[in-house]
Order: C-alpha cells, then sequence, then structure tokens
C-alpha cells in the first residue's frame, strides 16, 4: 500500500478511492520514512465524525506506526447510500478492503459506530488484526437506547432538525456531568449547529446507519486478538457498564475509564485517551495513565453504575398531558433526573403505556413541559424516559434539579387545591 507524508492541509484533500463492487471506500494514508514497516493503524470513527476529527489522534500515532483514515460507504465523508447492507457486510467490506491493499496485519480503532464493525471484521478474521482498540462500543439492545434512536429517527423523517440535534446532543452529552466534564456551551452550540444543519444525504446517511444498529442482533463471538476497550466514566450513551460487560467477552481483553468524560471521551480528555490508545497500540504499559483507571471488567459491569443520581420533588402533584387522546392525567412525581423520571398515576388509566408516543410531563419551576416515553408500566407507576426537544429546555431541566426540586410553590396551585 502506497502511503503519503502527512500534512494537517491533507486531511481536508480529496480522499483515494478504491471500489469494491459496487460500493465505494474512501480513504487517507500517512506514514513517516521511520515506521513505514510497522503495522498501520486504521481509524473507523462515529456518527458526525470526518477525517478532520483525527487531526491530534493521527499526529500522535504518526510518531510510531502509518495511519489509515477509512470511511466505508454512508460512513464520515462517503456519500455512497447503502440502505441495503446490515454491519456484518461492513465487516466483509472492511477485509476486502484490506485484501485489495495487501495488508498482511492491522491495528484497528473503532470509536462508536465504528466500534461495531471493528469487532465483527476482528471477530472474523483474528489472523489479520495485532490490536483491537474500542471507544464507546455500541449494539447493546437496551430499550431506553433504542427508544431514543426510534425517537430521533421519528424527528428526521418529519423534518423537525433542531429536535432532532438537541436530542443528538444530549444523547452525546452528559448534561447532568457538564461541571465534571467540562464541555463548554460553544462546544456544545457549535455540535448543536453541525447537526441542525445536515443536508438531505447527511440525514439519509444517520437514517441507514442508525437502522442498522437497531437491526443488530447481537454478537455471536467476540474478539480473540489483545482488545481494549475504553469508555468515560459519565457516557450515558453507552454505559461503561456494557463496554465493561463486552471487554469481559474477549479472549483478552482490557477495560479503562476515561475520568471526568462521557461518550466523547477521545474529544473531551484528548490527552489521556491519547496517551492510554498509543501507549496499547505500542505494547507499552498502559497503568498509571493520569485521568485513566483500569477496571477488572467482570467486576466493574456487577456495580451499580448509575450514572445520575435520582431526587423526589417535594412539591406534589404534577400533570402528565397526553396530546394524542387529550387527556391530562394527574400524577405523583417518585423520583426524577435528567434522563428520565419514575411516576405514580393518582388514578390508574390503561390506556397510559409503552404505545403512547405524545406524552409531555408539566414542570412549572423548570418553565414547561418535557416529552416522556413509557419504558415500563407496573399497575399505577410508569417508568420514563425524559426525551429533550430545545436546549433552552434542557438547560431549565437542569437548573430545576440541581437548585429548587426541594423546593415547595410559594402559592397552592389550583391543582393542589383539587387535592387537598
Amino acid at each position: 500500500m502506497d502511503f503519503s507524508p502527512f500534512s494537517v492541509a491533507s486531511l481536508r484533500a480529496a480522499p483515494d478511492t478504491v471500489w469494491v463492487g459496487q460500493y465505494k471506500l474512501e480513504y487517507l494514508s500517512f506514514s513517516q520514512p521511520h515506521n513505514s514497516e510497522q503495522t498501520p493503524v486504521i481509524f473507523l470513527g462515529g456518527a458526525f465524525q470526518s477525517f478532520g476529527s483525527f487531526r491530534h489522534e493521527v499526529e500522535q500515532v504518526l510518531e510510531t506506526h502509518p495511519v489509515i483514515l477509512l470511511d466505508l460507504p454512508s460512513q464520515g465523508n462517503n456519500q455512497q447510500l447503502a440502505p441495503e447492507l446490515g454491519l456484518s457486510d461492513y465487516a466483509d467490506l472492511l477485509h476486502a478492503f484490506i485484501e485489495r491493499q495487501q495488508l498482511e496485519q492491522v491495528i484497528l480503532l473503532g470509536i462508536s459506530y465504528g466500534s461495531a464493525m471493528a469487532s465483527l471484521y476482528t471477530a472474523a478474521y483474528p489472523l489479520r488484526v495485532e490490536k483491537l482498540l474500542l471507544s464507546g462500543i455500541t449494539c447493546f439492545r437496551r430499550q431506553s437506547l433504542i427508544t431514543l434512536l426510534e425517537d430521533s429517527l421519528q424527528l428526521l423523517a418529519s423534518g423537525q432538525m433542531e429536535a432532532f440535534a438537541t436530542t443528538a446532543v444530549c444523547n452525546l452529552i452528559n448534561h447532568s456531568r457538564l461541571q465534571r466534564t467540562e464541555v463548554s456551551p460553544t462546544y456544545r452550540k457549535l455540535l448543536y449547529r453541525q447537526i441542525a444543519r445536515l443536508d438531505n444525504n447527511e440525514r439519509a446517511r444517520y437514517e441507514q446507519n442508525t437502522r442498522r444498529l437497531l437491526e443488530f442482533e447481537g454478537f455471536t463471538q467476540y474478539p480473540s486478538v489483545p482488545t481494549l476497550v475504553a469508555t468515560g466514566e459519565f457516557d450515558n450513551f453507552t454505559l461503561p457498564s456494557e463496554n465493561a460487560a463486552f471487554a469481559s467477552q474477549c479472549a483478552q481483553g482490557q477495560f479503562a475509564v476515561i475520568h471526568n468524560a462521557d461518550h466523547l471521551a477521545q474529544f473531551e480528555r484528548r490527552e489521556a485517551a491519547c496517551a492510554l490508545f498509543h501507549r496499547f497500540m505500542c505494547g507499552q504499559s498502559i497503568d498509571a495513565i493520569d485521568g485513566v483507571t483500569l477496571h477488572d471488567a467482570a467486576h466493574y459491569q456487577r456495580q451499580d453504575q448509575r450514572l445520575q443520581s435520582r431526587q423526589r420533588p417535594l412539591e406534589q402533584p404534577y400533570q402528565l398531558v397526553d396530546e394524542a387522546s387529550g387527556k391530562t392525567h394527574t400524577v405523583r412525581i417518585s423520583n426524577i433526573n435528567f434522563a428520565g423520571c419514575v411516576i405514580q398515576q393518582l388514578q390508574p388509566d390503561l390506556a397510559l403505556n409503552e404505545h403512547c408516543q405524545q406524552l409531555y410531563l408539566e414542570l412549572p419551576e423548570a418553565g414547561g413541559r418535557f416529552h416522556v416515553r413509557i419504558l415500563e408500566r407496573d399497575r399505577q407507576q410508569l417508568r420514563c424516559l425524559i426525551i429533550q426537544r430545545q436546549l433552552k429546555q434542557a438547560d431549565q431541566l437542569l437548573a430545576y434539579l440541581q437548585e429548587h426540586i426541594l423546593m415547595i410553590r410559594s402559592e397552592p396551585s389550583a391543582l393542589d387545591s383539587q387535592l387537598a
């Protein structure tokens, strides 16, 4: 395979192209004279990422290894649509690329969505992979995640891009831990604008990639090569316990938690993440890296990994509005956090169930009402997911949870009077 010298400008250059049948694969490849004979590292990115997203990682890896940035159809900036392909098909395309480039072995780095393809390929072709690195492993059948992804597709299909972007930002960034992750308002707004301004092709690619995740039925075999699975300690999109569970299934798996980070750990804690990944690639010890803790994966997944505390409002009751039926239900909030709540119906109504898609919980102290989806019903109790629709309201909910939740309304509401 031919490699080119690296420059920052080259990340914006037109990529090289290789065709596998009808499918177009786009890539950039770089090396230094002193490392051209080393095993190349292939980067497989996640949603909303491009070659330029990995500038710092590429610069560090190039100190010791050649680098290949690869976009399979509908990935990154590759605009080819491929709705007929499943995740296992992408593993086959990756294999065809490695074969076509006559690469004897590679090191794979899969981030978020890219982690699934990297894992499937490594499990199927272990002799072709020297090491596997994963960050934010996807493809777990958690009901709350399925609901979030399905909801995002509905927003996308209806053209509600502001709500879609808000949901995406709140999924990727753990808003209840902003002080710990130090995600700035500027960064959050830039991510929001990037997503809200997706063009038609980018929207179609997101839809297809998300459906592949939803249709994936799970891993039937796991990588046997040296594998490092890393995650941010506050990742509420692909939970640390889920990442640990995957690592525990790998014959040579290790599991690392990056402190004060969420699903975007490699961007929020770039120095710690880069040091972790690069040392593992080089076969060096990954103990005692500042900002990183290694855990026994099997033990970690058994811990209580609740990422957000739950609180019970002193002020009660509240109203749950079903816009589909026009009904308003009186409820009490048993507990609530930024991600969801458990509410108690005062007058049971069996019409409230997992199929309701237009439910709104009114929180006057938080400045409005919030879209909720029922995940589980147990008699009068409803376990609900809160799905954000506006960034301003998301901030209002945070303020309510942090500052107001234990306060009592200064004057009784009409609802209070009715229940007195």
